[in-house]
């Protein structure tokens, strides 16, 4: 009997990840202490870790857990249409 092949498919959501750096003194005695510098496209997996942190893969195939206040969802068209998917 020969061998069955599975393929397993996680539905995965579009978004856009914040890509932050810390901020220098002067802006944390500001009130801030981290700026975001760009915006990259991700999909993130369907559920949380049990810390409550997204898994999210990148255009390269790389994994991170990255918090829920760093990810914009792209339900919509509209915001969908704004971001260029395209491999730079």
């Amino acid at each position: 009997m020969k061998g069955v092949e599975y393929k397993f498919v996680v539905p995965r959501r579009q978004a856009m990840l914040s890509l932050t750096v810390s901020a220098s003194q002067w802006s944390r005695e500001a009130g801030y202490a981290r700026k975001e510098v760009a915006r990259v496209p991700v999909l993130v997996w369907p559920m949380p870790t049990s810390d409550g942190l997204f898994v999210v893969e990148h255009q390269t195939g790389q994994c991170q857990t990255v918090q829920p206040h760093e990810l914009t969802f792209l339900e919509s068209k509209e915001l969908f249409d704004q971001y260029d998917w395209s491999e730079a």
